[in-house]
């Protein structure tokens, strides 16, 4: 059978059918995480009882954050937004002793940099690495003294 030119050169213009385009993977910050409570600075007596964090895919390219700070005593404190990761500031809900607003992004599919501010001030920048094994994740969390000064704190955080 003979094929016009034409149709050959069409033909080979085509693309193939193939196999959908794989989809990325899921970060490995996605998950829920415990705090080291021993990775904390401040004296024993004055850490938490525990500290989660849970980050989970929204769809649509968002993400639900949660925050629960648990008291020695029982009581807890408990933070929740829905974020796009695209840099841009949304509302805390729950407890804002700490803050009321917060925006992140994903630089990198195992880093996370979160900026948070209370009051339209900003309160701290915090930079999450999660270790190639995906089973520890670092914080280091930036804030701004009394005196104008800025210090960096590293945490520890586990699945």
């Amino acid at each position: 059978m003979n094929m016009p030119l034409a149709m050959i050169a069409l033909a080979m213009a085509m693309p193939a059918a193939s196999a959908p385009a794989p989809q990325p993977s899921a970060s490995p910050i996605l998950g829920r995480w415990t705090l080291d409570t021993g990775s904390m600075t401040i004296p024993v007596e004055a850490r938490p009882a525990s500290v989660t964090a849970e980050f989970a895919d929204a769809g649509g390219g968002m993400w639900n954050t949660t925050y629960v700070i648990t008291a020695k005593d029982g009581s807890a404190r408990r933070m929740t937004s829905q974020e796009h990761l695209d840099g841009q500031a949304v509302p805390i809900a729950g407890d804002q002793t700490e803050a009321d607003s917060v925006a992140m992004t994903t630089p990198q599919p195992n880093v996370l940099v979160m900026g948070l501010s209370k009051s339209g001030n900003l309160g701290s920048v915090r930079v999450y690495t999660v270790s190639p094994d995906g089973k520890e994740m670092t914080e280091s969390a930036t804030v701004v003294g009394a005196d104008g000064k800025p210090t960096v704190r590293r945490f520890r955080w586990i699945r």
